[in-house]
């Protein structure tokens, strides 16, 4: 499987290493479904000037407040690029939620989606430490949680398929890893990326 890096490991730096990715795509408008702060405007504005973006979130300081499982707000194919990073995990129905991405882009959809059987998740299991924030039981009810676990080869046979249904191919995925992994673990990723693979990144291409 092929290897994407980023260049920090912070959230800019995963939307850098997203956009770097697919250089060829950026383009038009691009939709950025769960925005959040809408850092991914900013890292699109340093490499393309050209790009109109239009951020979507539940809450602002999203330019579209919407509901992703409520079905978006747009017309068929309204955009150019429909982006979704780290977000079907958190819908009830990731399928009508894909659907949604789908109908939404008249070229491409990139989506990433976190490998919970990664190496450090299987570890942290083993000795009962909490995998993240978005999984366990609380005592207070979560602003926020992942519906849906999942692993690498699931995630790929998931986005393949539903990719088809909505008139799609995978044009190109790969294994989104962190700067700070070594030689040896960028090799191993691309051998046992099952193990070794953070976040499964795909690039799908309307056909």
């Amino acid at each position: 499987m092929r290897v994407f890096s980023c260049p920090t490991p912070d959230e800019m730096g995963k939307f850098a290493g997203v956009v770097g990715a697919f250089p060829q795509i950026w383009q038009g408008k691009v939709l950025d479904v769960g925005c959040r702060s809408g850092n991914l405007a900013k890292v699109l504005t340093e490499m393309n000037s050209n790009v109109h973006y239009v951020g979507l979130d539940l809450r602002p300081p999203a330019n579209v407040v919407g509901n992703l499982e409520a079905g978006l707000p747009f017309q068929d194919k309204a955009f150019d690029v429909v982006v979704a990073l780290d977000v079907l995990e958190h819908t009830d129905d990731i399928y009508k939620a894909f659907s949604e991405l789908c109908r939404c882009a008249r070229r491409f959809v990139v989506i990433t989606l976190p490998n919970i059987y990664e190496l450090r998740g299987r570890l942290k299991f083993l000795i009962g430490k909490r995998l993240s924030g978005k999984y366990g039981l609380p005592p207070e009810p979560p602003a926020d949680r992942h519906r849906w676990i999942f692993s690498l080869n699931e995630a790929q046979t998931f986005v393949n398929f539903r990719a088809q249904c909505c008139g799609f191919k995978v044009a190109q995925e790969g294994c989104l890893i962190g700067p700070r992994r070594a030689l040896i673990v960028r090799a191993l990723v691309s051998y046992l990326s099952e193990l070794f693979c953070p976040t499964y990144l795909a690039l799908l291409e309307r056909v």
